[in-house]
């Protein structure tokens, strides 16, 4: 493994001492400035290889977050907005190639436009010009697939969302309400209260199962980007500016989550207008230090220290808690490891590796991000392992000894939120599979990879959202137990 596995290791380490006390996910919701606009409001991004022709590359976007399937026919894009895949093809996290996306309403639904190509130099950073010249163009109504399957290939439209996360789980832990994703009658730490086990093996429920969220799914042959190498990839999406004389960035997303979780409430929409060339300057002070093979405290502090911690609490086994993602024995030698791995905030892409490769110890929390990837699972596993905690001295644990200025503060229950390192919605037997995320809808293995849309209510292959099973969601929450 080498340090690039740490991309997603503290992303649910924030939340401790800096977040606010509560969240969305992924980047639903993720900022004032995007909440009360559904059609630029990123949900996720991916950027993986054809599974199926590692020589075609995959990118996507989701926008209108929380989708309500009995509402289907009021999503659409805006024909306002200029949306983007961003990418970085030479290591300086400014756009070097870019693949944009602009609607036109039409009669009869909307019509997408699709270029491809090198972005006008005077141009990059938040303030876009629509591309006048392009490798490729092509255009097609939403709600289905067009262009060339041997080119670039195109969808638009609505799809199932594929993040999966117990949110309001997590959201009670943070609150002080509950303890832990899963009830622990009895632990070092005492009864922790969490939802119990169903009959089905999970304790878990998606907030996200059933919801849609409209996408933009674009496939070109690699050979475009003119690099067998790593790439760095991320969305945006910019509204007119008349004074700016082009389109502004708005909102923007690289890896699952970052702005959600890191970034504090008062300074979302500023990192959304941001640029990654910028990002370590600017954000890298929400990012905790990192554990070591060095112990910085005097009481063991170490990543074998707390790989020990976390194995006497009883919560790397079943039914407590997942195993261990990195083993004790992981060499880190650098206490900023995780600003590095994190920022600038992209998806990081190895284009030489297998399109099913996962790449954990890579390049990154994955290669890229394909749909089934279980991020959440990962950054659970990883934020609890690697993010150095100032606990109480009090408690006689590594970590507990002199206040570090880098170390996340103890405060609260948010801590709790990583203990178990999973939000158990799948079954215990599957955990260790993170390349499965247990999401609602089965994935395609073919162009567009992204599930079809829950239906209307009432219609064949409908799904409750969330799908709460016949007990109790969760112990001990009184009117909140079904939620």
């Amino acid at each position: 493994m080498t340090k690039r596995i740490l991309t997603a290791a503290c992303l649910l380490t924030v939340p401790l001492g800096v977040m606010a006390p509560r969240a969305t996910a992924a980047d639903h919701r993720d900022a004032p400035g995007v909440d009360g606009a559904g059609e630029g409001d990123i949900t996720d991004v991916f950027a993986f290889l054809d599974p199926g022709n590692s020589s075609r590359l995959v990118l996507a976007m989701g926008v209108n977050p929380f989708a309500i399937p009995g509402a289907t026919p009021s999503y659409r894009f805006s024909p306002d907005y200029l949306y983007q895949f961003k990418i970085d093809r030479f290591n300086t996290f400014v756009e070097d190639f870019v693949v944009q996306v602009q609607f036109q309403n039409t009669p009869t639904g909307q019509q997408a436009y699709v270029k491809v190509g090198t972005p006008d130099p005077n141009a990059l950073g938040a303030v876009n010009q629509p591309l006048f010249s392009a490798n490729s163009q092509v255009d097609g109504p939403t709600g289905g697939v067009f262009g060339d399957a041997n080119s670039i290939q195109v969808f638009t439209g609505l799809r199932d969302d594929p993040f999966v996360f117990d949110l309001a789980q997590y959201n009670r832990i943070i609150g002080g309400t509950q303890d832990v994703f899963r009830a622990i009658a009895s632990s070092p730490l005492g009864p922790l209260r969490g939802r119990p086990v169903r009959a089905d093996g999970t304790s878990g429920v998606d907030t996200f199962g059933g919801f849609n969220a409209s996408y933009i799914v674009v496939e070109f042959p690699v050979a475009w980007l003119g690099v067998n190498s790593n790439i760095h990839v991320w969305a945006t999406v910019s509204a007119p500016s008349t004074e700016a004389g082009g389109y502004t960035q708005f909102e923007r997303m690289g890896q699952p989550a970052f702005n959600t979780i890191f970034i504090p409430k008062p300074l979302k929409d500023a990192f959304n207008q941001g640029v990654p060339s910028e990002d370590m300057l600017r954000f890298s002070q929400f990012v905790p230090d990192a554990l070591t093979t060095t112990d910085n405290d005097g009481t063991g502090n170490t990543i074998s220290g707390r790989a020990g911690l976390l194995t006497a609490l009883g919560v790397t086994t079943l039914p407590n808690g997942a195993p261990l993602l990195l083993p004790a024995t992981f060499a880190n030698t650098s206490k900023d490891l995780l600003r590095i791995a994190l920022l600038p905030d992209v998806l990081r892409l190895d284009l030489s590796r297998a399109p099913n490769d996962l790449g954990i110890g890579a390049i990154g929390v994955t290669n890229g991000r394909r749909p089934g990837d279980d991020v959440m699972d990962i950054i659970l596993r990883l934020g609890r392992q690697l993010a150095d905690v100032n606990f109480p001295a009090g408690l006689k644990v590594p970590g507990s000894g002199p206040a570090r200025p880098g170390a996340l503060a103890v405060t609260d229950q948010r801590l709790f939120a990583v203990l178990e390192g999973t939000d158990f919605i799948r079954p215990d037997s599957a955990l260790t599979d993170v390349t499965v995320s247990g999401n609602d809808q089965t994935f395609p293995t073919t162009f567009p990879f992204f599930a079809p849309p829950n239906p209307l209510p009432g219609e064949t292959g409908t799904t409750a959202f969330p799908v709460l099973g016949s007990t109790p969601a969760v112990n001990g929450s009184g009117s909140d137990a079904q939620q």
